[in-house]
């Protein structure tokens, strides 16, 4: 366990204001050196001389290899180096590099070229075997290194993985491991996950403990490959003084649980409990009803972690996939990649887009005179819908494709299509929608149902000039509004925001699509809420110019007032069948039992609640976290969909932290 503490030290030490540095050194000198250099081959080429020159230490507490040498940058040196890039955003299929090595992979691609017989097909498995070569040699050297610092156990997994298949437990996690630091940190993008993490290491665990390793034995080793995705990107926020690297804030998911989970979702439960550090997030797939222990586990693990577990409604996300016509045997492996954010597992790369949902409600608003929420609501949905669709982000496949070459060899689907992760017929196109403020808008359509159509107290112009007023001289108005029953309360006004959400849920599927292509909804901000905030006008609930709107599925900041369990019966009224992204967030004063954890999400999904993450924390300790940051390196809070250090947060957003309700049980 030292080895653990001091592997944990090191993360807090390092310096977020540090690059890459011999990536980015390297990466530099390769643009002058491959700025003539115009074959397809290109970017293999790169990423083969990339990884032949950098170094490959250890550390002498290392439980597996894989490390990047950082230093603080130096002036003209081009920091992040994009020569080498990729989206990231997506779910490898390490299951079957385990199995197949990326030599058995790069075999199969090459052979189903051969069946083509085109030339892009052809280029396409020539580069997959430049790149698997490339991570083979870099790992032959890693294995040098580690036989010379008497890691004999180390150097034997890198002769072999991840080019060829694992053997036990501990080369497969040697193989995971070193191709997600060099997918993060030297091609460089944010938010690769691990998958399905529990069901392709099953089989690994079983043979272990049957060649005589313990439980206790297997825990730890796990941990400490979970500590190791601390190291991606340091304690950076994505937002704020942000370390110069590409994989900055990268948010590392693992995912467990689902319709069978198994002895080692256990265990990575317990092996989490070990780390408790803010990465990896661990994402539980709960089916309340698959298994008695691991559901009790769940809740064990998650009064210990809190922030740094996300847990969702296996049968709800489930049946919205298979609704939307996804293949049943795709939709139970669906994963999460970042943020509350959806994937179908290692088939898709993802694709998202912020809609600005309170903005356009408010130009709704303005566009003509209204006499129902039901006239306002239909010219709602379709403005939504044209937004979408105007601003729909497409990959640019010429800038991106052989850039993202490691990707698309890790993306089986499409690899065995001799094809790139961002080209537009591959075999799943997954389109993230996510859809802000939804409490926000049906507050507001609540307040003027109530003082426009219903009492009347004001003309639908007259109340439109009071928001472009920003409430100036009508202050007693405003004061009225906010001491209406807000949604959060498991009130009739509920209604409103059930109406909104089923409004925007509404216009994602009015989008014209293709076979391939899935569009998902999900009530998810990030931090929009408060970043939009400059730019969106005062809004009928009250809010004026500039205040922050409702973050993700909750209600605005304090509207809430009738405890935890009005809360909960409130946002299961929003339309979560339709949706599998997004989060709810609940901030705890105090400690809170496994049990009433338990009786809390399982009376919330069977209300059909769609995913929970909590914080454990009280307001006096995160004030003196602001005045005393030097006090709390360690302290992580829940941000939006993930864990992260309080005190690498700006201060609107500590702020942001502070205004949130806390519930005490």
């Amino acid at each position: 366990m030292a080895d653990l503490l001091k592997l944990r030290e090191l993360v807090f030490e390092s310096d977020n204001k540090a690059c890459f540095i011999e990536r980015d050194e390297i990466l530099g000198r390769l643009e002058t050196e491959m700025a003539d250099y115009d074959k397809p081959d290109k970017f293999a080429v790169i990423f083969s001389k990339l990884l032949s020159r950098v170094s490959v230490p250890i550390n002498e507490n290392d439980y597996f290899a894989g490390r990047v040498v950082e230093a603080l940058p130096y002036e003209g040196l081009k920091t992040a180096n994009s020569l080498l890039n990729s989206t990231g955003h997506l779910s490898p299929d390490y299951g079957k590099v385990l199995k197949c090595g990326l030599k058995g992979i790069v075999s199969e691609i090459r052979e189903i070229a051969r069946e083509k017989g085109d030339a892009e097909s052809e280029s396409f498995a020539e580069n997959a075997a430049v790149v698997a070569t490339a991570v083979r040699d870099y790992c032959s050297r890693y294995a040098e290194e580690a036989e010379k610092a008497g890691f004999s156990e180390m150097a034997e997994a890198l002769r072999t993985v991840p080019y060829e298949p694992a053997y036990d437990f501990y080369s497969a996690l040697q193989g995971i491991w070193i191709l997600h630091m060099i997918l993060s940190c030297y091609i460089g993008a944010r938010d690769y996950a691990f998958g399905n993490f529990d069901k392709y290491m099953l089989a690994f665990y079983e043979k272990a403990l049957a060649d005589g390793k313990t439980e206790a034995e297997l825990t730890e080793l796990l941990a400490g490959f979970l500590i190791k995705a601390n190291e991606i990107c340091g304690r950076g926020a994505h937002n704020y003084n942000t370390k110069p690297i590409l994989c900055q804030s990268s948010k590392q998911y693992l995912n467990i649980g689902g319709e069978d989970p198994n002895k080692f979702s256990t265990v990575c439960l317990k092996a989490a409990e070990l780390n408790n550090m803010s990465q990896p997030e661990i994402v539980v797939r709960l089916k309340p009803d698959a298994d008695a222990e691991f559901t009790a586990q769940v809740f064990r693990s998650l009064a210990v972690l809190t922030d740094k577990v996300n847990v969702y409604n296996y049968d709800t996300i489930f049946k919205c996939l298979t609704d939307r016509g996804v293949h049943p045997d795709i939709a139970k492996d669906f994963t999460y990649s970042a943020c509350c954010t959806f994937d179908l597992h290692y088939h898709n790369p993802r694709g998202e887009y912020y809609v600005p949902t309170v903005q356009i409600f408010l130009e709704v608003l303005h566009g003509k005179k209204y006499t129902s929420t039901e006239e306002i609501l239909k010219d709602y949905t379709a403005a939504l819908s044209e937004d979408m669709k105007n601003r729909h982000w497409i990959k640019s496949t010429e800038n991106m494709r052989q850039t993202t070459l490691l990707d698309s060899l890790l993306l089986t689907d499409t690899a065995m299509e001799c094809k790139y992760a961002y080209d537009k017929d591959r075999a799943y196109c997954l389109n993230n929608y996510f859809l802000s403020g939804v409490a926000t808008v049906g507050d507001s359509l609540m307040v003027l149902d109530t003082l426009v159509f219903k009492e009347k107290r004001y003309s639908y112009t007259e109340f439109m000039k009071i928001l472009d007023e920003n409430y100036e001289n009508n202050e007693e108005l405003r004061s009225e509004i906010l001491s209406y029953e807000r949604f959060g309360n498991d009130g009739e006004n509920d209604k409103y925001t059930a109406m909104a959400g089923r409004a925007m849920v509404d216009a994602v599927d009015k989008l014209p699509k293709r076979d391939n292509e899935y569009n998902i909804p999900g009530f998810y901000s990030l931090e929009r809420d408060n970043r939009w905030r400059g730019e969106t006008g005062a809004s009928p609930d009250g809010r004026k110019h500039g205040e922050p709107f409702s973050e993700n599925q909750s209600p605005t900041y304090g509207a809430d007032k009738n405890g935890i369990t009005a809360l909960l019966k409130s946002v299961a009224k929003l339309p979560f069948e339709r949706t599998a992204g997004g989060g709810l967030n609940l901030t705890f004063s105090q400690k809170v039992s496994p049990d009433v954890l338990k009786a809390l999400v399982l009376s919330y999904f069977s209300m059909g609640g769609l995913h929970v993450g909590i914080s454990v924390i009280d307001r006096k300790t995160l004030e003196d976290a602001m005045v005393h940051p030097e006090k709390y390196k360690s302290l992580t809070v829940r941000l939006y969909g993930f864990s992260e250090y309080f005190i690498s947060l700006p201060p609107w957003q500590q702020l942001a932290i502070l205004n949130r309700t806390e519930y005490s049980v």
